[in-house]
């Protein structure tokens, strides 16, 4: 049983003495990591009188601490703040766990078992013993990764889907104007045209009929696949004509040409959902999640990273993907049907993706200037209007 007249009031828990002792050990611990960074920091500016005075006020305990030990420490704590930045406390403790998370120098060594907990389950930030604060870092930088990755593959796929659509796109429509050259060529045969002629020109029909066949198939391959999405609004006339153009791939021309007339159509509305609205918005997810990599790596490369506010990475990148999208809409609505890859389209979006700032920067601009213009308008409006009396 604990005697308490030796107990000291001013040593309790939520006493006003324990909580002023509490904040002298923080400053202090923090003034040791700062010191121990700026140490190892060759390009920091050190000198002899903060290292000393650095020292005096670790060497001490917090509970013996006089009013010019405390003065000496937070001058010790504010010089080494400036020194530091763009570092800070909290970075450094960051940078400290990240290092230590699955740090291995010697993998032979280890097991399957051993190699997971060190390794993999501390980079997932599965682990328990690690601090909170560096695992919530460790859980940004896996969503950072793992929407960069997931954009610019799926950016990758949806560039080569639209790539192959436009291609036979305009390689069918090629076709079809082969195939009225050869047919007001063979309303012009009579009876004195040469039968070398004759044969070349059925020669000709016969293998423009094999290639535009072979167009119906890759554009059936191509936009089969699609018909379920929701956005891709066709009726049910057209997927029931397409469906049997897939299933009984026509031979005879006139039937073929009907079936290639569905298949441009359905493939064109895809073409221009694809490129004028999915491919922008890809785009500006792409740029926006380029930068917060890059950013997140120059802040790592300074040891200054510090953990993102909750729903902010979700922000910026639905910020980029809005910015995207809207330049997909005014840059491509005059564009020509399967025009292939839009240039301007690609570098608007993924601009606008990568520096949002700079893109509401400009429309406030405009809406300034907006502003402007009306307020001079009233004014003159207001200048024009007869006097009374």
């Amino acid at each position: 049983m604990i005697n308490n007249e030796f107990v000291n009031p001013e040593q309790e828990p939520g006493s006003e003495s324990f909580r002023k002792n509490e904040k002298l050990q923080q400053a202090k611990d923090t003034v040791g990591r700062m010191l121990r960074y700026a140490v190892a920091n060759p390009d920091i500016a050190l000198t002899d009188e903060i290292i000393l005075n650095g020292v005096l006020a670790l060497r001490k305990n917090t509970t013996d601490y006089s009013s010019d030990d405390e003065v000496l420490l937070w001058k010790v704590y504010a010089k080494l703040a400036i020194l530091i930045k763009p570092a800070s406390d909290i970075s450094i403790q960051i940078a400290d766990g990240l290092k230590d998370t699955g740090v291995c120098t010697n993998f032979g060594n280890l097991d399957a078992a051993a190699f997971l907990n060190s390794t993999v389950i501390p980079f997932s930030g599965f682990n328990s013993s690690g601090s909170k604060l560096v695992k919530r870092c460790i859980r940004d930088l896996n969503y950072i990764t793992f929407f960069l990755i997931f954009f610019v593959g799926f950016y990758v796929f949806i560039q080569c889907y639209i790539a192959l659509l436009s291609d036979t796109l305009t390689h069918s429509s090629q076709l079809l104007v082969n195939l009225e050259t050869l047919q007001a060529t063979e309303r012009l045969i009579d009876a004195h045209t040469p039968n070398a002629q004759l044969k070349q020109l059925v020669t000709a029909l016969e293998i423009l009929d094999t290639q535009l066949s072979a167009a119906s198939l890759a554009l059936i391959d191509l936009t089969k696949p699609l018909e379920h999405i929701h956005f891709i609004d066709v009726s049910n006339m057209m997927l029931n004509t397409l469906e049997n153009c897939a299933q009984n791939n026509a031979t005879e021309q006139k039937k073929l040409l009907k079936c290639l007339a569905f298949e441009r159509e359905y493939g064109s509305s895809i073409y221009a959902v694809l490129s004028r609205y999915v491919l922008p918005l890809l785009l500006g997810f792409v740029g926006a999640t380029a930068y917060v990599a890059r950013h997140t790596l120059f802040l790592l490369a300074t040891n200054s990273y510090m953990p993102s506010p909750r729903g902010m990475l979700a922000m910026r990148l639905c910020l980029g993907g809005l910015l995207g999208a809207i330049s997909g809409i005014f840059i491509s609505s005059g564009t020509n049907e399967a025009s292939g890859f839009n240039i301007s389209l690609t570098l608007a979006a993924l601009v606008m993706g990568y520096s949002v700032e700079v893109a509401f920067s400009l429309f406030d601009s405009v809406i300034d200037r907006i502003k402007v213009w009306t307020k001079s308008m009233r004014s003159n409006q207001d200048a024009n209007k007869p006097s009374v009396g």
